[in-house]
């Protein structure tokens, strides 16, 4: 599990909880998996991604909007702005719709490993004491 959250991170609307659910914190390193018909056979896409605003909406339903570098998708449309309503969160993840989009397409997200990163884009670190998330902002931008 990542870091402890900073003290009043949001996601979806609640403040993070003593449980320590999975909280999204602007400026750091996500994996994420999204999930829909549009990526055919494969089912999902795989990307890191910074998160670089959450903004809840209040509808009462879970739903925020949320602003966010999508690093393994075309110069130029990287910076994306989906408005998700949260289906699950729990200590490791959270999964999300996107209230936006047709068909469906779900959102999992969760902390980046060294090995997802070699798994999903043959990344590895140069230096094995380097820092995941200072590696990420070098390289996926």
């Amino acid at each position: 599990m990542g870091p402890a959250p900073p003290k009043g991170a949001v996601v979806a609307g609640m403040l993070a909880s003593p449980m320590q659910l999975f909280t999204l914190v602007p400026r750091r390193w996500y994996a994420a998996e999204l999930l829909g018909d549009e990526f055919g056979d494969a089912v999902r896409s795989y990307s890191p991604i910074r998160v670089d605003g959450i903004k809840p909406l209040g509808t009462g339903s879970g739903e925020l909007l949320l602003d966010f570098f999508h690093a393994n998708y075309p110069e130029g449309v990287r910076s994306k702005s989906y408005r998700l309503e949260v289906v699950e969160r729990q200590t490791r993840f959270v999964l999300a719709r996107s209230v936006d989009h047709t068909p469906t397409q779900l959102l999992l997200i969760y902390e980046p490993t060294w090995d997802w990163l070699k798994r999903h884009f043959d990344l590895a670190p140069e230096d094995p004491n380097l820092n995941l998330q200072s590696f990420m902002e070098r390289r996926c931008r």
